[in-house]
Formats: structure tokens, sequence, C-alpha cells
């Protein structure tokens, strides 16, 4: 067993900065949803009563002993309080367990074109803010007073769980939450139309993303300051290699993802890049990022032992133990991968061990200890 000699805080603050670690750390990507089901009760209940499901995720936090950080601190989204916010997260229809779904289902997103072609020349003219704007009652159809209320139980609830983690010794990641353009039109469009636009429209949908890009890094800026954490996670699934050949990953998405970490880097926020599905093929291109102050986030379908190779000494990583082995294996595999992550992935700092976005809503108890046990207890380097 590795000798600590550093606090949690201290042990992630060097592992992003990519110095000495005393040993490698765990930071879960943890939400409401296995802590839920694993402490007896539905995810509806979890959902409809916030300090049940906050501090269900407290409680399994007690039960293994702690891990060293946060990505998020819950699942509060920390939105900023005015109904005109630019909004990072996909605009679209969600499907909530005990309204529309079973009381044990998991939380689903409809994917539906709510924004359409039609809309472009009104976001081109007046920004992404001005567009939400004008179009308030079709996104915010509650109206102003109920939707700034909505924006401010939300924040602070986002601040009520930093605090308790702080209160704890540890640090969370994100105290923001956005989305790239390319993502946002992508899930408000649909994938399929959104594509269609690259091919058919693409001057007219290049100058979309121009108009949107400036209003989601001024909320976030904003929104990193009222929770008080210099940190945003910006969520790029659909961008990369899995999706798109590189030609139009270097005209749709990476300009405006370069544009949007330099801008938080500036203000001196941490960026976590929250990479679903498989980056590979993108990889080089982080080399040009900020150093020091991005973490690229992985699910285990982007090759994390290449990333190793290719971000070493510029770009600290997080992941990426897959839902499956979480889900369906033992402890002895999972401790078997995570000492492999641990040796590879791990070597020269650089590397916080969490699970491949969020740890699945059937994860075995067993196997999440064993995922964090492993950072305590091996660490050859």
């Amino acid at each position: 067993m590795p000798q600590e000699t550093m606090t949690p805080m201290q042990r992630i603050e060097a592992a992003v900065k990519l110095e000495p670690v005393d040993r490698i750390p765990c930071a879960p990507l943890m939400d409401i949803f296995f802590p839920a089901k694993y402490k007896g009760f539905t995810v509806a209940e979890a959902m409809r009563d916030w300090k049940k499901g906050f501090y269900s995720i407290a409680d399994v936090f007690e039960e293994v002993g702690g891990w060293d950080a946060m990505i998020l601190p819950g699942y509060s989204i920390p939105a900023t309080p005015h109904v005109y916010s630019s909004g990072g997260i996909a605009l679209g229809k969600n499907l909530f367990p005990g309204t529309h779904l079973g009381e044990n289902d998991s939380p689903q997103f409809l994917e539906t074109e709510i924004i359409t072609r039609d809309d472009y020349d009104d976001i081109i003219t007046l920004g992404w803010k001005g567009f939400r704007a004008k179009h308030q009652q079709r996104y915010n159809p509650a109206g102003e007073e109920q939707t700034i209320k909505w924006t401010q139980r939300q924040m602070e609830r986002y601040k009520t769980e930093l605090k308790f983690w702080r209160d704890k010794g540890i640090r969370t990641l994100c105290g923001a939450i956005t989305s790239s353009p390319l993502m946002i039109l992508s899930t408000s469009r649909t994938l399929l139309e959104v594509t269609k636009d690259i091919y058919e429209i693409p001057a007219k949908l290049e100058a979309v993303m121009d108009a949107m890009v400036d209003d989601l890094i001024s909320d976030v800026v904003e929104a990193s300051q009222l929770s008080g954490q210099s940190g945003v996670m910006l969520i790029m699934e659909r961008g990369g290699g899995f999706y798109y050949p590189l030609n139009i990953y270097e005209r749709f998405e990476y300009p405006y993802m370069k544009k949007m970490v330099e801008a938080f880097a500036a203000e001196g926020i941490l960026t976590v890049m929250h990479l679903d599905q498989n980056y590979t093929l993108n990889l080089p291109y982080f080399k040009d990022l900020p150093s020091k102050m991005v973490i690229a986030e992985l699910d285990s379908m982007t090759d994390i032992f290449k990333a190793k190779e290719i971000l070493k000494g510029h770009m600290c990583i997080a992941g990426d133990v897959p839902a499956a082995m979480s889900s369906l294996g033992t402890p002895e595999e999972m401790e078997e991968y995570c000492r492999k992550l641990i040796d590879i992935v791990g070597k020269d700092s650089g590397f916080i061990l969490s699970t491949g976005c969020t740890c699945p809503i059937d994860c075995k108890m067993e196997n999440f200890k064993a995922m964090v046990n492993t950072t305590k207890n091996h660490y050859p380097h």
C-alpha cells in the first residue's frame, strides 16, 4: 500500500497539473441512480426528493471510505438565474421516471427536431441568447418568473453540493456545465438533420455556430463565478471520429471547442472535456489546447492508452472503467483493469481513475469498492 503524503485536494491538483502524486487519485462521475438503487429506493423517489437523492451519494462515499474528488458534485444544474441564459445543455424532450417511465427507469432524452433550419436566420441575427429571448415561450413555457425561480433553486442546490464536498476535504472539478455548438445543435436539430446541414448548407451552419459560441462562453464564466468553483464540464459527444471524418471535425467542432477552452483558461477555469464515444482520431488536436488546464474525460470508447502516448506531459486524462465491467464484471476483473490503468496511464502522473461516463445504475457495490480501493492500494511508480 502506498504511503499517503498528500490530501485529496493536493493529490487531484497535482494530477491536473501533471505533477508528482503520492498515488493515483480517484474521482468517479457519480449521479443519483446507482446510489438510489443501492440504498433501496426508486430513481423516481431520488429525483423527486433532492436531499434523498444527493445524500445517497454521500452515503456511498462514506461506505467505501471516500475518494479524492467529484467531477460533478451531484445532480443539480449550475444554471445562471436569468430566463435568457444561453444554455449549454441539450434542448429537447426529457422523459422522467415515475412520470413518463417506470419508477426505477433512468431518465431518457427524446431527440426531436425542436430547432429547424428556419430558425437559423434568427440565431445568426440575434445570437444564441437573443434567439432564446425571442422564443421564450417556446423554450421556457413555464414563464419568466417560474424559470428564474427554478434556475435560482438549481444553483443554490449546486452550491450546497459543492460545499458539502469541500467540507469533506475534497474538491469538485466543475462549477458549470456547457456543450459545444455542434453538440447543442445535434441534439436540438437531431443528429440526422444537423448532418444534412453540414453537407447541404455548411456556410450557414458555420455562421450559426459563430453566433452561438460567445454566448456559451459568457454563461460559463457567469455560472462558474456564481457557483464559486472554477471549472466547467464541456460536453462534446458527437463531434469525434466515431461520427464524423476529420475534415468535418476541423470545421464544425474543433475551432469552437478550442475557442471555448482557451477563453475558459484565460479566466482561470479548468475544462473537463466530457468525451463520450471514440475520440482516438482526434487526440492529436488536443495538444494545441492550453496545457495543464484541461482534463480529457474518456468513457472507454477512446483508446486511453493511445491518449496517454499522445497527451503525456500536456493534459490530464480521466477514465475509463467501462460501465459493463462495473455492472457485469467481478471485483477481481475490476482490480486487474484498474491496476493496468494505474501502471500505464498513471505513470508520470496526469491521470485520474474514474468511471467511463457516469457510474451505471446497475453497478455492483463490490465492483465499485474494488475500483476505489485499487487507487489506495496500488501505485508502483
